[in-house]
């Protein structure tokens, strides 16, 4: 008898901490219930300033729980209506029949918010392996370079993507992007976006082009708040590249000559913002099909780099998670740290750059949650075809 309570127990035990750890305690500490507190602080209507300091956090509490309460489904905030009657019930009367009911109740509303967020995790994640489908699998080095690429998101999905297309002049456009925001409405501009750069691609191969057609045809499409950083570097076989950016972190140019690294910073407005910079509701003439005025402003903005890349060179692009990625201080990644990390392992090959960042990314973040999608795009001078 003895032995069969002391089992039973252990498996009542193991039921709840099966896969438990410290770092999971202070993720739902740190983490989800700061997640889920600014969540429904965004629904906390503004009060007027309560003079007594416990009369405010009173009202404070109970807009919180109105907030919560209202993102139930009306039938599941009356289920839940029904139980909080019956465990007060229970209390003031120690009836142990309602207080029973009321947790039947509970447990069973919690089960179904449960399912409800395995069905979107399941299809969040359907949706992440949907967008690593559109990046190329396996990058085929183009002559004369070592190619490699990294990309993680913050969330299932998000918005920094990267690309290699083969244009009609023998040349190859290296890309990469990021829309601002993360999660699904970041995605889906994502998937917009390469499929139009894509398309403008086989008419042009002039990078200062693509910008503005691509400018061209986002403006006016993307949602207020809503733009795309971008930028685009055109290889040719004997080491001459351009350059050209719009809004997007500067690239990290190693010369192995020298050696050093400076910053590529090419003036460049990031995409689906007005002319000025500033976006606008109505600006017909920048975002019709007729849009050649606008296609004038946003062409004077853009400017080109022109560089020629000797063997041992290293041009690294990346979006801003990567110098923006924190530790548990708060500190960031910087882009001086970026730099020297490139230089010191300019010697290997692109994928062993890729490792090697990749690493020190995670070294330094040790414990801090990934804050925002981390992308990045190396691209080596190898004087001959990548046999990787």
């Amino acid at each position: 008898m003895i032995k069969r309570t002391s089992k039973s127990i252990r498996d009542f035990y193991d039921v709840f901490t099966t896969g438990l750890s410290v770092k999971e305690i202070e993720r739902l500490v740190n983490v989800e219930a700061k997640g889920s507190y600014e969540f429904y602080l965004r629904n906390v209507k503004p009060e007027a300033q309560q003079k007594n300091s416990v009369k405010r956090f009173l009202v404070f509490c109970w807009n919180m729980f109105l907030a919560f309460l209202l993102k139930l489904t009306p039938a599941r905030r009356l289920f839940y209506a029904i139980a909080v009657f019956c465990l007060l019930y229970a209390w003031l009367y120690a009836d142990l029949g309602y207080a029973v009911l009321g947790f039947v109740i509970v447990n069973f509303l919690l089960a179904l918010e449960v399912a409800d967020r395995m069905i979107t995790k399941d299809e969040l994640d359907l949706a992440r392996e949907i967008q690593l489908s559109l990046l190329p699998g396996k990058l085929s080095s183009p002559e004369g370079y070592d190619l490699a690429a990294h990309s993680e998101v913050a969330k299932n999905v998000g918005g920094d993507y990267y690309d290699l297309i083969a244009l009609a002049d023998g040349s190859s456009l290296v890309v990469i992007g990021d829309v601002s925001g993360k999660g699904i409405s970041a995605a889906l501009y994502t998937v917009k976006v390469q499929t139009a750069l894509q398309l403008i691609a086989k008419d042009s191969s002039d990078p200062k082009e693509l910008l503005v057609r691509l400018n061209r045809h986002l403006y006016g499409q993307l949602k207020k708040n809503y733009f795309l950083t971008i930028a685009v570097v055109q290889l040719y076989p004997d080491g001459r590249f351009r350059y050209c950016r719009a809004g997007h972190t500067p690239a990290i140019f190693f010369e192995s000559a020298e050696p050093r690294w400076t910053r590529l910073q090419p003036g460049g407005a990031a995409l689906g913002l007005a002319p000025s910079g500033v976006q606008t509701e109505v600006m017909p003439d920048f975002a019709g099909a007729n849009g050649a005025n606008g296609d004038h402003h946003y062409e004077a903005m853009v400017d080109i780099h022109e560089g020629s890349m000797r063997e041992g060179d290293v041009l690294f692009l990346y979006t801003d998670g990567v110098i923006e990625g924190v530790n548990s201080g708060q500190q960031e990644f910087g882009e001086q740290r970026v730099g020297e990390i490139v230089s010191r392992n300019a010697n290997v090959s692109a994928g062993g750059i890729k490792t090697i960042m990749m690493r020190e990314l995670s070294a330094f973040r040790a414990e801090a949650e990934l804050r925002d999608d981390t992308t990045f795009f190396v691209i080596k001078r190898v004087g001959e075809p990548s046999t990787e």
